[in-house]
């Protein structure tokens, strides 16, 4: 059996943790390193809490005290690979092109994974979605150009939705514009970033529909959504891949299509009509 990570335990921690804690916690996510050198008082100036809670979260996440969790942190920091040491092991892999076969390999497991969703949760996230007073498509880092694209299409099909792709305190601006009647559609994988809870806080005290698009790694960022659709993203320890995701995505788009479409055709239609006003008749749209 596997041994329970530091991100693991902090991505499952109960819900139940004083603001305080939370915060402290999500300082932690973002700090590993620091915190591998920094005192209590540190860590709780820091943080904006106290000494006492520093060592209060420790227990919370079941360790013995701070070196105990200093030392969690330092085993889950050796395992996580650099992006520049995934793609030298993408690289090392053996075929005629490097990493061209693994890639491939990839591929075809994240199609094959997609096809093996039930039909009642692919009907389940299209209701979600074509039924949402708006839908919220979150993505940080390369998952932020993802998410607004899929956002993008959905604006073209007829449907209110938007990106949300800001980090740090930002994010709050997102957050506020979020509300009852909403789906929140997140693409987030391994680790318990700040705004995935900040995310599924809001989503959970809304009572939202929510769906959560990750990888098949043993870490689930928050385990609080409606939905949860695990994508391989390619090799374990080998660089992230997005294809499969996007392949989901686009099947969601057609899928929504076939069952709006009204919708979809006044929609294009209108679209249609203010690209025509744009350049003219003459490019024949």
């Amino acid at each position: 059996m596997s041994k329970i990570t530091f991100s693991d335990r902090i991505s499952t921690l109960d819900a139940a943790v004083s603001p305080a804690e939370s915060r402290l916690i999500d300082w932690f996510a973002r700090n590993r390193e620091t915190a591998l050198h920094a005192s209590a008082a540190d860590i709780a100036a820091a943080a904006g809490t106290s000494d006492a809670t520093v060592i209060r979260t420790a227990r919370k996440l079941g360790y013995a005290g701070l070196a105990d969790l200093r030392h969690a942190m330092a085993e889950d920091l050796r395992r996580d690979l650099t992006l520049a040491d995934r793609m030298a092991s993408e690289l090392a892999q053996p075929g005629t092109v490097p990493g061209l076969q693994t890639s491939a390999q990839a591929l075809r497991t994240s199609l094959d994974a997609i096809e093996a969703l039930e039909e009642s949760v692919v009907s389940n996230i299209v209701k979600y979605i074509a039924t949402a007073r708006r839908i919220h498509v979150f993505g940080i880092g390369p998952s932020g150009f993802i998410a607004g694209y899929f956002a993008a299409q959905l604006g073209r099909l007829g449907f209110d939705a938007r990106a949300l792709s800001r980090t740090g305190l930002q994010f709050a601006d997102d957050l506020v514009g979020i509300d009852t009647g909403d789906t929140v559609v997140a693409l987030a994988y391994d680790r318990p970033y700040p705004e995935v809870r900040a995310l599924f806080d809001r989503a959970s005290r809304l009572n939202l529909r929510s769906l959560l698009i990750t990888s098949n790694g043993p870490r689930i960022p928050d385990p609080r959504a409606g939905i949860l659709v695990r994508v391989p993203r390619g090799r374990t320890g080998g660089f992230g891949l997005h294809a499969g995701t996007l392949a989901l995505l686009e099947g969601l788009l057609l899928a929504l299509s076939a069952t709006e479409p009204d919708r979809t055709k006044a929609a294009l239609e209108d679209l249609n009509a203010s690209r025509q006003a744009l350049s003219g008749a003459g490019m024949g749209l």
